[in-house]
């Protein structure tokens, strides 16, 4: 079932940047998933990013864009949900929301790291709501995990 789901994400992808898994799976089914689908299309999700295809990101749907699916139900619109995306505006905008991006994508997601360090230092706001808070390379961030990995051991 997982090749299924992947391959209709694959499918999505193709003809647009930013798809959301819960969204194209409900389009596969046609009807509502269930939690062991919703799984597989996750980890199907995953395997695409793996493969340097596309970032996993956890968005809300309005900033998924126009044509994103928004679930059903009550605070569905405050909900944030599973997309693939290829979109580097919406990477570069939110950064922070990746959940699984090879090294492939470093350059974009740490490009918009370095803009959101700029808002956050240029608004007082954000910078008092987010005191001490610092854009790290996602190359920097790896190695210091490793090392933190390593030494836990």
């Amino acid at each position: 079932m997982t090749e299924t789901i992947r391959q209709a994400l694959q499918t999505a992808l193709a003809s647009r940047l930013t798809v959301s898994i819960r969204g194209s799976l409900l389009e596969m089914l046609e009807r509502a998933p269930s939690k062991a689908e919703i799984s597989a299309a996750t980890t199907a999700a995953r395997r695409i990013a793996e493969d340097g295809d596309a970032v996993l990101i956890s968005l809300l749907p309005d900033q998924a864009g126009a044509d994103a699916y928004v679930p059903a139900g009550r605070g569905a619109r405050a909900r944030a949900s599973n997309y693939l995306t290829m979109d580097e505006k919406i990477i570069k905008d939110l950064p922070c929301r990746v959940r699984f991006a090879t090294e492939k994508w470093d350059a974009v997601i740490d490009d918009g790291m370095q803009l959101t360090q700029q808002k956050i230092e240029s608004d007082p706001r954000l910078l008092a709501f987010l005191p001490g808070w610092k854009a790290e390379p996602r190359a920097e961030t790896r190695a210091r995990l490793i090392a933190e990995a390593a030494g836990a051991k």
